[in-house]
C-alpha cells in the first residue's frame, strides 16, 4: 500500500510537467517489457491496484485460515484418537482393508481421508467437525459466526466470479449493501476487520484445543548397560502403556530385578517413557528375557500396565 502511494504522489508530480503527460511507465516481466500510460498509472494506484491488492490479500487470508482449521485437526489426531471414534461407516474390500493396513495403518487412512472430506466440502463441513467431533466453535460467540461466514462467502465470490455478487449472496448478507452482478469493494476497513475476525477466531481454537488435547509430555530416555555386540542372542523391542505407578515401578529406572544375577539395566540399550508409553530395547539371553517376560506378564493380568506389544529385532 505504502509502495502505491509514493507512485500515485510521484506520477502526480511527474504530471506537472506537461511534457511528460503522455509519457509511458515500463514494467519489467521477466523478459518481457509491458509499457502503460503515466497518467493511467498513476491515477490506478490511488484506488484501482489497492482495491485488486485488498481482494487478492482477502483470498490468501481466507485460503490460509481454512487450511489452518483443518491442520489443527490433522495435529488433534497425533494426539488423541477420540474426534474420530464415531458411528461413521467405510466400506473397504478386504484386499483394500490389508493394503491399507500394511501400507500406512487403517487409522492413518481415516485420519487423511477425513482432511481431504474437510478441505473439499468448505467452512460448513469443517464447523460441523469442529462441532461434533472436537467439542468446540470455530469462534467464542457462536450467535456471531455471521460474520465469518460473509468473509468466506465474499471471498467464495473473488474465486469463482471475480468478485461479482450473486443473488445468493445478496439474499444471505443483505445488510452490506451488495447488489446482484455489482463488483464487491473491500475497502481497507473491511479487510482490517477480516484480519481481526480470523485472528480472533484461531486464537479461540488454539486456546481450546490445547486445553482439551494437550501436546504430549517430552519423551526422557534412558541408557541402560547392554551394548549391541555382533552376535546378540535375543534383540527385542518392546512397547507398553503404564496405567498407573505401579506398573512403571522398576521400569523407569531399569532398577527392575531379573534374578539373582542381572537387573533390567543389565540387559537394556535403551528406554524411554513419555508418561504414558514406554518402550525399550532389550538383548541378552534367555534366560534374563524370559524373567523380564514374566514380570511383564504378571503386571499386565494385575492391570497396571496395558497389552504388551513386541518384535523381534533379530530373527
Amino acid at each position: 500500500m505504502h509502495s502505491y502511494g509514493v507512485l500515485y504522489e510521484s506520477g502526480r508530480e511527474a504530471m506537472r510537467d506537461s511534457s511528460r503527460r503522455d509519457e509511458k511507465v515500463e514494467f519489467h516481466l521477466g523478459s518481457e517489457v509491458v509499457k502503460r500510460q503515466l497518467k493511467v498509472v498513476t491515477y490506478h494506484a490511488r484506488d484501482v491496484y489497492p482495491e485488486l491488492l485488498r481482494s487478492t490479500l482477502l483470498v490468501r487470508v481466507v485460503a490460509a485460515y481454512e487450511a489452518f482449521l483443518v491442520d489443527c485437526i490433522e495435529e488433534v489426531s497425533t494426539r488423541s484418537r477420540e474426534p474420530f471414534l464415531n458411528d461413521g461407516r467405510v466400506d473397504f474390500s478386504q484386499e483394500q482393508l490389508l493394503t491399507i493396513d500394511a501400507q500406512e495403518g487403517v487409522y492413518h487412512h481415516i485420519v487423511k481421508k477425513t482432511l481431504r472430506r474437510l478441505t473439499s466440502g468448505g467452512l460448513k463441513e469443517i464447523r460441523k467437525f469442529y462441532q461434533k467431533s472436537l467439542g468446540i466453535d470455530l469462534i467464542s460467540e457462536p450467535a456471531a459466526f455471521g460474520t465469518v461466514e460473509e468473509i468466506h462467502d465474499r471471498r467464495h465470490l473473488f474465486v469463482h466470479r471475480s468478485g461479482y455478487a450473486d443473488g445468493e449472496y445478496v439474499a444471505k448478507h443483505g445488510s452490506t449493501g451488495a447488489v446482484e452482478d455489482k463488483l464487491l469493494p473491500v475497502p481497507e476497513a473491511y479487510l482490517v476487520s477480516v484480519l481481526q475476525t480470523l485472528e480472533a477466531s484461531g486464537l479461540h481454537i488454539k486456546k481450546s484445543l490445547e486445553a482439551r488435547y494437550p501436546e504430549p509430555p517430552t519423551r526422557r530416555y534412558i541408557s541402560g548397560d547392554f551394548v549391541l555386540p555382533d552376535e546378540p542372542e535375543h534383540l527385542l523391542f518392546i512397547s507398553f502403556q503404564v496405567r498407573n505407578e505401579q506398573g512403571r515401578a522398576g521400569f523407569s529406572d531399569l532398577s527392575l530385578p531379573l534374578n539373582e544375577e542381572k537387573t533390567l539395566k543389565n540387559i537394556v540399550a535403551w528406554a524411554s517413557d513419555d508418561g504414558k508409553l514406554l518402550r525399550m530395547l532389550v538383548g541378552g539371553d534367555s534366560r534374563s528375557l524370559i524373567a523380564l517376560r514374566n514380570v511383564l506378564r504378571e503386571r499386565e493380568r494385575n492391570g497396571s500396565i496395558s497389552p504388551i506389544e513386541s518384535f523381534k529385532v533379530k530373527r
